[in-house]
C-alpha cells in the first residue's frame, strides 16, 4: 500500500460533555488543515472555520477552491431538507473534493448500527484514495454505523453513561471493562477539569490511557501512559 494511500480516520466516542469538542480542538489544532469542511450540527465549531446554513454556498465554496485550494468551512444544517439527505449530499461532496479533513459531528443523527448512508460509507471505504482524513464523533457507539468504527484507524474513548456502550467500546480498543468504566471528567482543585480517556490506534498498534488538564483560563496539557491490561 502506498503511503499516500493510507487511510486516516478517527473516531471520537463518549457522552455529551466528555471532552470530545475539546480533544478534536486539539486535534485540528494540530493538523492545522488548509483544507476543512465540518458537518456541525450543533454549531459548535464556530472557531475552526466559518457557517453556511446553504448547501448551495457549501458547494460553491469548495469547487472554487478546486482540488488543491484552501477552503475551511462548516455546514449547519437547519433548512427544510432532511437532516440525512443533507448530510448525504455534504459526504458526495467531499469525496468529490478530496484532499481534505471532513470532521462529521453526532454520527448518531445520521447513521444507525445497521445502515449508513451510502455516500458516508463510501468515504470511510475508500476515501483514502481521495486523499481525505475523516473525524468523525457519537454519544453512543452502539447507535452508530459499524463500518466508521470498523475502519477507524485510531479511536478515543470517553467517559459513557450506558453499560452496552461501554462494554461495545472495551471490545473496539481491546481492554478491559473496567478500564473504560473508571474514564470521567473530574473537576481540579482551583478550577478547570481534568479529562480521562483511552485511545486504540490500530496503526502503531497501540492502546494508551491519557488525560487533557484544562485550566480555568482555558490553558490546556495532555500526557499519555500505555495502557496495562489487569492481570487475570
Amino acid at each position: 500500500m502506498s503511503v499516500k494511500n493510507r487511510p486516516a480516520i478517527e473516531g471520537y466516542i463518549g457522552a455529551s460533555g466528555s471532552g470530545k469538542g475539546v480533544s478534536i480542538t486539539r486535534r485540528l489544532a494540530e493538523l492545522a488543515p488548509a483544507r476543512l469542511v465540518i458537518w456541525d450540527p450543533r454549531d459548535e465549531y464556530g472557531r475552526h472555520a466559518p457557517a453556511t446554513g446553504s448547501l448551495g454556498e457549501l458547494v460553491r465554496q469548495v469547487r472554487a477552491a478546486g482540488p488543491s485550494g484552501p477552503v475551511r468551512t462548516r455546514y449547519v444544517p437547519g433548512g427544510a431538507l432532511a437532516l440525512g439527505e443533507a448530510f448525504a449530499l455534504v459526504c458526495l461532496l467531499v469525496f468529490e473534493a478530496g484532499g481534505l479533513v471532513f470532521v462529521a459531528e453526532e454520527l448518531s443523527d445520521v447513521t444507525t448500527a445497521s445502515h449508513a448512508p451510502p455516500a458516508w460509507r463510501r468515504l470511510i471505504t475508500q476515501g483514502r484514495h481521495k486523499g481525505l482524513h475523516v473525524i468523525g464523533a457519537a454519544q453512543r457507539p452502539t447507535l452508530i454505523d459499524k463500518t466508521f468504527l470498523g475502519n477507524c484507524t485510531r479511536v478515543r474513548c470517553f467517559i459513557l453513561g450506558y453499560d452496552a456502550d461501554r462494554r461495545a467500546m472495551a471490545r473496539e480498543l481491546d481492554c478491559d471493562d473496567a478500564a473504560v468504566s473508571a474514564l470521567g471528567t473530574d473537576e481540579r482543585d482551583g478550577g478547570g477539569v481534568a479529562i480521562r480517556y483511552l485511545e486504540r490506534d490500530r496503526r502503531a498498534r497501540t492502546i494508551v490511557q491519557g488525560r487533557i488538564d484544562v485550566s480555568r483560563a482555558g490553558r490546556m496539557t495532555e500526557r499519555q501512559v500505555p495502557y496495562v491490561r489487569e492481570a487475570t
